[in-house]
C-alpha cells in the first residue's frame, strides 16, 4: 500500500471512529486514541495502560475491525458521504 492509500485508510478509520467510537469498549477507545490521535507507540501505550504490547496491538486491531463491522451494519458513513455529494451537486446546479 502506498502512502496516499495509507493516509486515505487512516482518515476513513478516524471518520468511522467519530461515528462509532462510543460503541467501542473503553479499553479499545483508549488504545485507539493513544495510537491514532496522540501518535504513541505500542510500547508507550502498553506502559500507560499497564498491559502488554501484544494486548495493545490486539485492542487496536479489534477496534479497527469493530469500526469497519459497524459501518457494514449501519452504513452511516456511506449515507453521510452520499448526502454530501448530493449537496455539492445541488450547489453546483444553483
Amino acid at each position: 500500500m502506498n502512502e496516499e492509500n495509507l493516509l486515505k485508510e487512516r482518515l476513513y478509520l478516524n471518520e468511522l471512529y467519530d461515528l462509532y467510537g462510543p460503541l467501542l469498549t473503553e479499553k479499545q477507545r483508549n488504545a485507539y486514541e493513544y495510537h491514532e490521535f496522540s501518535d504513541l507507540s505500542i510500547s508507550e501505550i502498553a506502559e500507560r495502560l499497564n498491559t502488554s504490547r501484544q494486548a495493545v496491538f490486539d485492542l487496536i486491531t479489534r477496534a479497527k475491525s469493530r469500526l469497519e463491522e459497524l459501518e457494514e451494519l449501519l452504513k452511516l458513513h456511506a449515507r453521510i458521504t452520499n448526502l454530501e455529494k448530493q449537496i455539492e451537486n445541488l450547489e453546483k446546479s444553483l
